[in-house]
């Protein structure tokens, strides 16, 4: 893969081999995003966590110093209980099973499980204000994807999301382990929300237009 001598952090399917040269491990097509980040994209369906990555995990686990969560690897990851924004030892969040949190991918290595953090550096708003990027998820609904659709959404031009926020108002967090967390004013627009940007993987941006009008009509009758 030719990084063009840009210092590039290397995702998902792509390693760096004993020529210090940036090589495919796997088929897919190569992608670059915004921020000198390179990954290849395919229809892979079982996660690998790679650095850098946001994930939505499951709290399977709760130890005294950190908890153990379902992302989809072979094992469960780890979070570190003082792993979030302002977090000390007598103020921190208190996250039972089953509960859905939103993380980011700190440590990955897959002779190793993978580490999480809930610390964002793209805000330094405190976990107690609710506001942080990453964190707890409460109410909404989560659903799964492939890793590609899952990546999609992520990018700024993603069209069935600017679509659909046009028409409809709604949170959602994008997991790149193929999970989605959706939440709006009721259950009916949450599942409507849900099931057109699952439709729109294989669409064009015209097809997407017509099947969120079409959805929208038939409901208001």
């Amino acid at each position: 893969i030719d990084l063009k001598g840009i210092p590039t952090r290397l995702g998902n399917g792509v390693v760096q081999n004993d020529d210090k040269k940036a090589v495919a491990s796997r088929y897919g097509i190569v992608k670059r995003s915004s921020n000198n980040r390179v990954w290849i994209d395919s229809y892979r369906k079982r996660y690998i966590a790679s650095v850098g990555d946001w994930v939505l995990g499951v709290i399977t686990e709760k130890h005294s110093n950190d908890y153990r969560v379902d992302i989809g690897e072979d094992q469960d990851a780890r979070l570190a209980m003082l792993s979030f924004e302002g977090a000390t030892k007598r103020n921190r969040p208190n996250l039972e099973l089953g509960s859905l949190v939103y993380c980011g991918v700190s440590t990955a290595n897959k002779d190793m499980e993978s580490e999480l953090t809930c610390i964002s550096p793209f805000t330094k708003k405190e976990w107690v204000t609710g506001q942080t990027l990453f964190g707890p998820l409460k109410g909404g609904y989560v659903f799964e994807c492939s890793l590609r659709l899952a990546r999609s959404l992520i990018s700024p031009r993603c069209h069935v999301l600017r679509s659909l926020g046009a028409v409809l108002k709604y949170e959602l967090a994008v997991g790149m382990n193929g999970k989605v967390w959706v939440n709006a004013d009721s259950v009916e627009e949450i599942v409507i929300i849900s099931k057109i940007i699952i439709n729109s993987e294989f669409l064009s941006d015209k097809d997407v237009d017509t099947m969120i009008e079409f959805t929208l009509e038939r409901i208001a009758k």
